[in-house]
C-alpha cells in the first residue's frame, strides 16, 4: 500500500471515529424526543394511562391518572408510588377516597393469568363518585419476561348513571305493564315486506281479563268481534295503515267472562330507520257505555215527557181560553140582562111618582145593582155595552186622548154632533151627571 493511499485510509477512519462519537448523543437526542412526544401523547390523551412493576409501583403515569384518580400535581411525583400511597395521603387530608376497596386486586389477577382482561372499577374520590372503565395487561421486556402491567382507564361515570336511571325507568316500566289491571298495553313488530304482517313483541298480563285473551302469541286469535262491529273495525283498521294512528271502540266476546263487552283500543304506529313498531293500549269501557246507553234512554224518556207536558200545557190554556170565554160571554149575558131587563123598569119606577121613603129604597137598590154590574162591564168592551158602531168609535177615540173637533174632522160630522154622541156613551156607562172625565174612564176598561 503506497503512503498516499494508507494517508487516505487513516483519514476515512478518523472520519468514522467522529461519527461514531457523535452517535450516542444523537441516540440520546432521539431517545429524547421520542420520549416527550410520548409523554405529550399520554398526557393529552382524555383517558387514564399508567405501568407499573411486579410491586404494583408506578414506573408511568399520564396527567389524566394525576388529575382525576391521584389528586398529585405531576405525573413524576408519581414514579416508584402506589395506590395505597395516594389513598392514605388523600384521607390524612381529611378527604372521603375508596376508589378501589370494594373491588379485586385487578394488578394481581393480570399477573396471575398473564393476559389482557377488562374491569371495572368504582369509588369515592374527594366524595364524588367515580366509575373506570379498566384494560389492562402484562408488561413484557424484549425478552418475553414480565416486569409489570400496563392499563388504562376511561370515566364512565355519567354513562354508568344513565344506564342505571335507565334500567331502574324499564323495570319501573316493566312492572307497570305486568302490574296494570284497569288497561293493557301491547307492542307489535310491522314486517316491512307485509305491512299488515304484525307479530306480537310484548302485551301485558292484564290482556286476559280485559279482553279474554289467552293466546297473546297470536294476533289474529285475540278478537271476537260483533258482527254489527267488523265493518267499522275493518274501515278503521285500514285508515290506521294511513294515518298511522287507531282509535277505535267495539265489541268483542269475552272468552273467559262468556259475555260480549265493549273496547277501546288505542295505537299508534312508531317507524324507526329499518323497523316499525305499533304501540297500543286497551281499556275495558262496558261500563262506561252502558251508562251512556242509560243517559240516552233517559234523555229520550225526558224528551217523551217534555213533549207530553208541551201538550199539557197547549190543552190547558186552550181550556183556560175557553174558560176566559164562557166567563166573559156569562158576564156579558149578566150585564146585558141587567141593561135590558132591569133597568128600564127602574128608571119607568122613577117616573112612576114615588114617595119619599120608596125612592129611597129605590136609590138604594139602583146603587147596590151598579156596585154588581160596576166590575163586569169595566171589564167588557165597547160593542159589548150596547154602543152603536159610531158610538163605539167616537168612544175609541176619545179614550185615545182626542178632542171634540178632532173627531168631528175625522169623523165628517159636526161638533155638536159628536158632544151629543159623548153624552149618550156618559149616559150608556152610567157616569151621566157624574164629576168623571170620559177619557179616564174610558181608560180604565179593560
Amino acid at each position: 500500500m503506497s503512503r498516499d493511499e494508507l494517508l487516505k485510509r487513516i483519514q476515512t477512519l478518523a472520519e468514522e471515529n467522529r461519527q461514531l462519537a457523535r452517535l450516542p448523543a444523537k441516540r440520546q437526542e432521539d431517545f429524547n424526543a421520542l420520549t416527550k412526544l410520548i409523554r405529550r401523547i399520554a398526557d393529552n390523551a382524555p383517558d387514564m394511562i399508567w405501568a407499573k412493576d411486579m410491586d404494583n409501583r408506578y414506573l408511568f403515569a399520564n396527567r389524566a391518572l394525576c388529575n382525576r384518580l391521584l389528586m398529585c400535581k405531576s405525573p413524576e411525583a408519581v414514579v416508584g408510588k402506589n395506590d395505597v400511597y395516594f389513598a392514605e395521603l388523600e384521607r390524612a387530608n381529611d378527604q372521603r377516597h375508596t376508589f378501589g376497596e370494594v373491588c379485586e386486586n385487578s394488578d394481581e389477577i393480570v399477573k396471575a393469568k398473564k393476559k389482557a382482561m377488562r374491569f371495572m372499577e368504582d369509588g369515592l374520590v374527594r366524595g364524588q363518585y367515580l366509575v373506570l372503565d379498566v384494560h389492562k395487561a402484562p408488561l413484557l421486556d424484549e425478552a418475553g419476561n414480565m416486569i409489570g402491567t400496563v392499563g388504562c382507564g376511561r370515566d364512565i361515570t355519567r354513562e354508568r348513571q344513565i344506564q342505571k336511571d335507565l334500567e331502574e325507568s324499564r323495570a319501573s316500566q316493566q312492572l307497570l305493564m305486568e302490574t296494570a289491571s284497569d288497561f293493557s298495553v301491547f307492542r307489535l313488530h310491522v314486517n316491512p315486506v307485509r305491512p299488515r304482517g304484525l307479530k306480537v313483541i310484548f302485551v301485558s298480563p292484564s290482556a286476559k281479563d280485559i279482553a279474554g285473551i289467552t293466546q297473546p302469541q297470536q294476533l289474529d286469535q285475540w278478537f271476537q268481534v260483533h258482527p254489527d262491529d267488523r265493518k267499522a273495525l275493518r274501515y278503521a283498521y285500514v285508515k290506521g295503515y294511513t294515518d298511522f294512528k287507531f282509535d277505535h271502540r267495539f265489541r268483542i266476546f269475552h272468552s273467559v267472562l262468556a259475555q260480549w263487552r265493549w273496547m277501546h283500543v288505542i295505537a299508534t304506529c312508531v317507524k324507526g330507520p329499518q323497523d316499525s313498531y305499533v304501540n297500543g293500549i286497551m281499556f275495558d269501557i262496558t261500563d262506561q257505555m252502558k251508562s251512556n246507553e242509560s243517559l240516552a234512554a233517559k234523555g229520550r224518556e225526558l224528551e217523551t215527557r217534555t213533549d207530553n207536558l208541551s201538550e199539557v200545557n197547549t190543552a190547558l190554556k186552550v181550556l183556560l181560553k175557553k174558560r176566559d170565554e164562557d166567563r166573559k160571554a156569562l158576564e156579558e149575558k149578566v150585564l146585558y140582562n141587567v141593561k135590558s131587563l132591569i133597568r128600564p123598569y127602574l128608571n119607568k119606577m122613577k117616573r112612576s111618582g114615588l114617595d119619599t121613603k120608596q125612592k129611597a129604597y129605590l136609590e138604594i137598590l139602583e146603587s147596590n145593582l151598579n156596585e154588581i154590574v160596576s166590575p163586569l162591564s169595566r171589564k167588557l168592551s165597547f160593542d159589548y155595552l150596547g154602543f152603536t158602531p159610531t158610538e163605539i168609535k167616537v168612544a175609541t177615540m176619545v179614550k185615545q186622548g182626542k178632542k171634540a173637533k178632532e173627531i168631528a174632522r175625522l169623523l165628517g160630522i159636526s161638533t155638536r154632533t159628536v158632544e151629543g154622541y159623548r153624552y149618550a156613551i156618559r149616559d150608556r156607562l152610567g157616569i151621566k151627571g157624574k164629576k168623571m172625565n170620559l177619557h179616564t174612564y174610558l181608560l180604565s176598561i179593560r
